[in-house]
Formats: C-alpha cells, sequence, structure tokens
C-alpha cells in the first residue's frame, strides 16, 4: 500500500457488515468489533463464529450484544490517517437498531479535523449494509471524488430497503429486537413473519403462511419504492435457507430482469443471536 498509487480514501465498517473476507483483505478494510455478551463476559464479534452462537443458545445461555467503544473507532481513524489516507470512510449499520453510530460519531469529534472522517449511517442492517459498502469500495476504485462518492452513497440510502423472514422469532423478542407478543403471534403455526427495515428499526410487518406468498409481498413492496427508477441493486442473504433464497432469486430476476443482484449466504454472530438459525431476506436500493 505504500507505493504512488495509493487510494486516498481509507474503508472502516463495523463487524456487521458482512462482507467476504476476501473484499476486506484486497481493500484494507478495517472492522470495529460489535461484542456478544453473556453475563459479565464479552467477546469480540469477529473472535467468535456462529458455532459458538447456536452452541450457547442450545444450552440456554442469555446471549445480548454491545457496540464497539468509541476508543476502538478513534484508535482506527488515527492509524488510517497516520498512513497518509485524505479521508476515512465509514459505513455503519442503523443507529436505530445498535449505538454503533453513536460510538463512531464520538471518536470522529474526538479527532482534530473532524471533517477527514465521513460516516454512512445506513439506516440497513447485515447485509443491507454490505450492499452499500460494495457500493463505497467500487467508487473508490474507480478513482471517484469524496464529495461524488458521498453524494451518491447519501442518495441510495434515500431509496434503500431490507426484508426478511425467519424460522421463528424468539430469537429477535430475546434480543430485545421484537416484543414477546409479537414473537408468539408469528411463532404460531406456519407462519413466515415478514420483518422489515422501517426508518432504521425492525419492524414485524406482515405475516404469510407460504414463502410463495412471501416473495409476493416482498416483490409488490420493491415495485411500491422503486417504480419510477430504472436500476435496481440487490443483495439477497441466506442462512441454513438455500433453497428459499434461490426461488426468491429467480422471482427477483424474472421481475426486474436489468437489475444487478450480489447473493451471500451468511450472517454473523452478532445478527445470528437475533435472527437465529435459518431465516433469508435482501436488501436493495434504486438509482
Amino acid at each position: 500500500m505504500g507505493d504512488v498509487k495509493m487510494k486516498k480514501y481509507a474503508i472502516v465498517i463495523d463487524s456487521t457488515v458482512y462482507l467476504e473476507e476476501e473484499i476486506i483483505r484486497d481493500n484494507n478494510i478495517s472492522i470495529a468489533s460489535l461484542n456478544v455478551v453473556e453475563k459479565t463476559t464479552s467477546h469480540r464479534e469477529v473472535d467468535v463464529d456462529n458455532d459458538f452462537i447456536f452452541a450457547k443458545q442450545a444450552k440456554g445461555v442469555k446471549l445480548t450484544t454491545s457496540q464497539p467503544a468509541p476508543g476502538e473507532f478513534l484508535e482506527i481513524y488515527e492509524k488510517r490517517l497516520a498512513e497518509g489516507y485524505e479521508k476515512v470512510f465509514c459505513v455503519l449499520l442503523s443507529s436505530e437498531i445498535s449505538g454503533t453510530f453513536q460510538s463512531a460519531e464520538l471518536a470522529k469529534n474526538m479527532l482534530d479535523d473532524p471533517s477527514k472522517v465521513y460516516l454512512f449511517n445506513t439506516k440497513l442492517a447485515a447485509y443491507g449494509s454490505a450492499m452499500i459498502a460494495v457500493e463505497l469500495i467500487d467508487m473508490i476504485n474507480e478513482g471517484k471524488t469524496a464529495e461524488e462518492i458521498i453524494k451518491r452513497i447519501d442518495g441510495i440510502l434515500e431509496t434503500s430497503g431490507q426484508m426478511f423472514t425467519v424460522e421463528h422469532l424468539f430469537s429477535l423478542a430475546r434480543g430485545g429486537r421484537l416484543s414477546m407478543t409479537s414473537a408468539a403471534l408469528g411463532t404460531v403455526l406456519k407462519v413466515k413473519p415478514i420483518i422489515k427495515i422501517v426508518e432504521g428499526k425492525l419492524e414485524l410487518v406482515h405475516k404469510e403462511r407460504t414463502y410463495a406468498k412471501v416473495h409476493k409481498y416482498i416483490l409488490n413492496t420493491i415495485n411500491e419504492t422503486s417504480g419510477e427508477y430504472d436500476k435496481i441493486t440487490f443483495r439477497i442473504c441466506n442462512t441454513h435457507t438455500k433453497e428459499s433464497a434461490a426461488k426468491l432469486e429467480a422471482v427477483i430476476v424474472e421481475n426486474f430482469p436489468n437489475s444487478k443482484i450480489t447473493t451471500i449466504d451468511f450472517l454473523g454472530p452478532v445478527f445470528s443471536i437475533h435472527v437465529g438459525y435459518k431465516g433469508y431476506g435482501l436488501s436493495w436500493f434504486t438509482e
């Protein structure tokens, strides 16, 4: 990275922005880690895996999550700026879901020149935030200016959406992301819950009895939000539900033939605590 061609902009993500390891490595991306908390013990998300989470949950251990400390962000910012980067772009999960954005902002304001760091509050989560990070990476690699990057990314965030369905809702309720009453209603025999990110918050918006109807509902929602745009970018994620996610992808391809689609079959530990073992969904933005 020390040669003349060194990129001007550094990228920081929080550990729930689930990008492939290869992408993180190839683009020299820094990660501020959220934490998995078990009683008085805290584990950095980057140091544990889903097997660890599910084994604990199977034993009835209550796991919660917490945001990175501002100091962790500050250390990363200072290191990247000391390496000669002109600006640090930070892609973060929704400030309505976690205090991570606040930590990143506190750290930014501790710098001598806070303008050297720009924070994207994606109002999305997990694979949704990762979808935004992919666009940022591409723009930096294409040599776009900071102004162009900020204008476009902030613009696509205005048009973005995210929905998913899970096998049962108790993980979301246990993690404090949904009321137990909603979870109990949603877990009644064979009901497929649809969770949508609404203004940065997770909301149970609909329930269907079949995945075909879930897909139809998702399709209608996308159509409602993307009528006048010609280009839609999708990211589809599944965790142990490959078949259903493939059917959803087929529906997307059929209805939006010109769209760009990326897929990932991974959710990290923090979101696996909340989402559980099985689930899938998609995020999108329009231009």
